[in-house]
């Protein structure tokens, strides 16, 4: 199908900022461009700014542009989708710290350590756990997660809420006061989850008078009584361990003692002799007897006769 001499009518409406003009993508497939410029507008881009409308326009320098062109039906097959067939702003020449979108604004630069990726609708790609338009917006109590329009938002842990999730949620009727939960009586916990009533005999609704006590001073109470109770049970083992080694060293005291005591005594007193000490009826000590003398000298030797 030969697709060369049909042109298709389109229209365009784009809004080009500092000075920029509209421009077809592929020139080559394009015909008839007719043009239409308005007078300045404010960007959406610029409304949040301070000054006057006349400040903010002169710093935009923002203009609508609109017209019409004749696109060829090839292009439709020779590019990919509908890039490349459309309408682009051409910006001035931008300096080494300027940076221009596709309507020519001025984009900030990217905070904490982040840059901006072209190919991405020049986003700035942020570091963990930032994110946000120009990576300004930190994830606190939380994790970055991409949605399903592209962006990164942070995801809470429990407890916790906001965009940043920095809001602690406070139960049981506590409120947040400088990062920290104030819960009300009889409700413990760093979000006010602990109810005391639920783990004491009392009843849960008990009142204890209409005094307004700060959990600031609650736990300040808690740690002293803490550190107290710690000092005590240091002392305690102090003063076990000092009469532990004091009676140990009075044993031993005792017992040298007594050694040398028994080193220094005579068995039976002085004067003793050895055998006094020896008992008769050890079978393994056996009495000295002397051997006869006899007064003939010895017997004659006999020789006796062999045997058989």
């Amino acid at each position: 199908m030969d697709l060369g001499p049909l042109w298709l009518p389109r229209s365009y409406k784009i809004t080009c900022c500092l000075g920029g003009q509209p421009v077809p993508e592929n020139p080559q497939s394009i015909r008839n461009w007719t043009q239409e410029v308005s007078d300045y507008v404010i960007d959406e881009h610029y409304t949040e700014r301070t000054g006057s409308i006349e400040e903010r326009t002169m710093e935009s320098n923002c203009r609508l542009f609109q017209g019409n062109y004749l696109l060829s039906a090839s292009a439709l097959f020779n590019f990919n989708g509908l890039a490349g067939i459309g309408v682009t702003c051409k910006c001035p020449e931008a300096t080494e710290t300027e940076q221009f979108d596709k309507n020519c604004r001025r984009l900030a630069p990217c905070l904490n350590n982040g840059y901006r990726a072209f190919s991405i609708n020049v986003r700035c790609i942020c570091p963990e756990p930032y994110f946000g338009e120009i990576c300004e917006k930190y994830c606190d109590q939380g994790q970055r997660m991409k949605g399903a329009d592209g962006r990164d938002y942070c995801g809470c842990v429990p407890f916790y809420q906001g965009e940043e999730c920095r809001e602690m949620v406070c139960l049981n009727g506590g409120t947040e006061m400088k990062q920290r939960c104030l819960c009300p009586p009889n409700f413990l916990g760093y979000h006010c989850e602990i109810d005391t009533n639920r783990t004491s005999g009392t009843s849960r609704f008990q009142r204890y008078g209409d005094q307004e006590i700060m959990q600031g001073n609650e736990l300040f109470t808690r740690d002293i009584s803490g550190t107290i109770f710690s000092l005590i049970m240091i002392i305690v083992l102090v003063v076990s361990m000092y009469l532990l080694m004091k009676h140990r060293m009075q044993v031993q005291n005792r017992l040298a003692t007594l050694r040398r005591e028994d080193l220094s005594r005579p068995p039976h007193g002085l004067g003793g002799r050895r055998a006094d000490m020896l008992s008769h009826e050890d079978a393994r000590i056996l009495p000295f007897r002397a051997a006869p003398i006899l007064d003939g000298g010895p017997p004659p030797y006999a020789s006796h006769p062999p045997r058989g």
